[in-house]
């Protein structure tokens, strides 16, 4: 029995000093050891261990599914279980990752026991994950660095590489990894620059920095690289980044190239900007090229409309060359360059004597007979038509870069685009000019004003926006810009108005006859929209026609008035021969002629003066025109100057007429001895106001007897003119001779008031 004690102590003490986990279970996986690994490792007491079934142990958190299945196949068919590997959240120690080794074993006693053997390793998996993502994050790291880098074992063969180095200098990993560097890319790696790098100068320095190789690489041209390695000791790898500089130059002098010529833009600019001469834009711009190029010449050629010839207005050189300005004929550039230029390529010439396209003998003479051994030309074609060349020569031949040629190009499209604006502002103040010109001068009124509508889209008004002086002379409206039409007439007609806006919302132009009251006017005018905007514009050309349309008026008013009186003098005439002829004493021919003279020579009058009235004295004395050797003498003429009207002039007339007939027949004029006085005159009657009247008396003629009938001529004299004139009329044979008084209201006879 003592024996049996003293194993299960042995046994028990070699549990105790194993440093890993243990627990030695009974055959109902209750246990019956656990050792200080155990108890320390998930930090449990032994009383809380020891004697408890294992699915128990700390509050029941053993009882772990893979665990049973392995208790289980112990217990049920194996003895012996390896590398069963658990993960468990443990409420003490956290998540563990164990190796569950288990052996069922029989003890002395015969009893069957189970040895669990525990193997935490949750730290040498955190280790091995972390450096699993160390690895990958190197890799990344790597692959992501933009140098190509190349990783090498200590006997110089490749480890791995990064994407940028395939990129760089092509091949894939198959080709490259496990190869010894200088085999790469069937021995271009093997150079002697690197052979020292690596075999010499690194084994004895650890490292180098920025080495410089210049190396031809097959497919890739020519690279410029600069070298950086490092030995890494503990990993027995050498790590050679590559750096390819001509990428770098090549980007270092595109930059330097773009801002070069984005200092020649601006300084072309600035030189453009002020300039509206373009000849002076043309000499400017090729200054500025040739300087810039360090050329010979330097020139901006336009191209005429049938493509024939080119025309250089001004150019630029160095000074030793002769100037080409002048008209030149394309076709000494010969068919393939006009063919370029045509189709709008940019043609570079780096030696005429070695260009197929300058080779032909007279092109190339024509080129030589100027001096010119190289050039550039850069086309502008604009709406399929070459319109201008910008060329720069050099007497000797030389090569012109990439950068060069756009610099051409972008110094012939600034240099078009700055003469066709020169030319549209001189067009525009050519245009303005005679605009201005002829607003100046014209002699209708022309203006522009702004139609102003209400919230609802009706015109309310307008504001005059520009006036020409003929407006000012014909309204004699002054100082009128920006004000409104009714600010300026507050009765203006809304005719007006209503045109203008209905102009400005459609855009169909008008033509108006319209009356302003305000100003006393008539005008012609024509209105029309000049401005497109969402505030458009009108203008409105106008001249006054007042007198016209009142000529026009007063024309119509003496055509009925002359078809009035026609009507009228008919009627008369008709009278005189229905009288005439009813008077058997007389000779129908000659008293019918007399008195229509007499109408004839009054008719004279009124024509002579416009049918607006006729002076009495002038009407006496057409009446008596054929007896104008007695006035003065035999016939006396008194009375003020007075003018009467047309339908008076016809009535007194006729009486006129009538009396001197009976006088030289009959009366005072018969003999040599009479006499005739007329007198006429203006009086005031009490309670009748001012009167017209005339008397006509004969006397020392011979014996007056009445006549024993009246005829056509006391009709006249008596009756005719007293119902035209509303008058009194009255005649008296008296023994001494005929007298005839008339009176009536002055307005009757006058064909206005007479003066004072």
């Amino acid at each position: 029995m003592s024996t049996e004690t003293d194993i299960s102590a042995y046994a028990s003490s070699i549990l105790e000093t194993v440093g890993l986990p243990l627990l030695a279970l009974d055959s109902q996986l209750t246990v019956e050891v656990a050792n200080d690994a155990f108890l320390s490792q998930f930090q449990v007491t032994r009383e809380e261990t020891v004697g408890r079934p294992v699915y128990e142990l700390c509050g029941g958190q053993w009882d772990i599914p893979e665990l049973r299945r392995l208790l289980e196949q112990i217990v049920e068919r194996s003895s012996t279980v390896e590398d069963c590997r658990v993960e468990h959240d443990f409420e003490r120690v956290g998540r563990r990752i164990m190796r569950l080794n288990a052996k069922r074993i029989r003890r002395p006693d015969e009893k069957d026991c189970i040895l669990l053997a525990i193997s935490d390793e949750s730290e040498c998996e955190r280790l091995r994950r972390e450096l699993e993502g160390q690895i990958e994050f190197s890799k990344k790291l790597i692959d992501s660095v933009r140098e190509a880098l190349l990783v090498l074992h200590a006997d110089l063969t490749v480890h791995s590489a990064n994407r940028p180095f395939y990129r760089l200098f092509g091949g894939d990993p198959k080709e490259t990894e496990g190869r010894l560097v200088y085999e790469l890319d069937n021995g271009q790696w093997d150079t002697p620059e690197l052979r020292r790098l690596l075999e010499d100068i690194l084994p004895r320095r650890q490292s180098f920095d920025d080495y410089q190789i210049e190396h031809v690489v097959q497919g890739f041209g020519p690279r410029v690289m600069l070298l950086n390695g490092r030995r890494l000791d503990q990993l027995n790898l050498i790590v050679l980044a590559i750096s390819d500089t001509m990428e770098q130059l090549t980007c270092e002098v595109n930059r330097r190239d773009r801002e070069v010529r984005q200092n020649l833009l601006i300084d072309l600019n600035d030189r453009l900007r002020p300039l509206a001469d373009p000849v002076a834009i043309q000499a400017a711009a090729s200054e500025v090229l040739g300087r810039h190029l360090k050329a010979t010449q330097a020139a901006y050629a336009e191209i005429d409309e049938t493509g024939d010839y080119a025309t250089v207005q001004h150019d630029w050189n160095d000074g030793a060359a002769p100037s080409n300005a002048g008209r030149h004929r394309l076709e000494s550039w010969g068919e393939a360059l006009i063919a370029d230029l045509k189709r709008g390529r940019t043609i570079v010439v780096s030696d005429v004597r070695n260009d197929p396209r300058t080779a032909a003998p007279e092109t190339l003479r024509s080129f030589e007979s100027r001096s010119i051994s190289a050039f550039l030309a850069a086309p502008l074609v604009k709406d399929d038509r070459l319109v201008a060349v910008v060329t720069v020569h050099s007497r000797r031949p030389r090569t012109w870069s990439a950068a060069q040629a756009a610099v051409a190009e972008d110094v012939a499209e600034r240099t078009w685009s700055a003469i066709e604006r020169a030319r549209a502002e001189e067009a525009l103040r050519d245009s303005e000019s005679r605009y201005r010109l002829l607003f100046e001068s014209i002699d209708e009124s022309f203006t522009v004003v702004e139609p102003l509508y209400d919230e609802e889209g009706h015109a309310v008004d307008y504001r005059f926006l520009e006036v020409n002086p003929a407006f000012v002379a014909i309204t004699g409206l002054k100082n009128v810009e920006g004000r409104s039409g009714r600010e300026l007439a507050p009765s203006l007609e809304k005719d007006w108005i209503d045109t203008i806006g209905r102009v400005g919302v459609s855009g169909n132009a008008e033509r108006v006859v319209r009356r302003a009251r305000a100003l006393g006017k008539i005008y012609d005018a024509f209105v029309f929209r000049v401005e497109e905007a969402e505030s458009p514009r009108v203008a409105v050309l106008s001249r006054d026609v007042t007198e016209r349309v009142r000529a026009e008026e007063q024309r119509a008013l003496l055509m009925r008035e002359l078809n009035h009186r026609s009507k009228n003098m008919l009627s008369i005439v008709l009278a005189i021969a229905r009288a005439t002829a009813g008077n058997p004493g007389r000779d129908f021919e000659e008293t019918f002629q007399e008195r229509i003279l007499s109408l004839a020579a009054n008719q004279d009058l009124l024509v002579a003066s416009d049918w607006q009235g006729v002076p009495l004295s002038d009407l006496v004395c057409s009446q008596l025109a054929h007896l104008e050797d007695l006035i003065g003498d035999r016939i006396g003429l008194n009375g003020p100057p007075l003018i009467i009207s047309a339908a008076a002039s016809q009535s007194f007339s006729m009486a006129l007429h009538e009396l001197a007939t009976n006088a030289v027949k009959y009366g005072a004029l018969s003999n040599s001895d009479g006499r005739v006085d007329i007198e006429w005159g203006v009086r005031e009657q009490d309670g009748e106001g001012r009167r017209f009247t005339m008397r006509w008396r004969e006397t020392e003629g011979p014996t007056v007897v009445p006549p024993a009938r009246n005829g056509f001529g006391s009709t006249v004299i008596r009756d005719m003119i007293r119902l035209n004139l509303r008058g009194d009329a009255r005649l008296q044979y008296e023994s001494a001779g005929v007298v005839w008084d008339f009176d009536c209201p002055i307005e009757n006879v006058l064909e206005a008031p007479e003066s004072p």
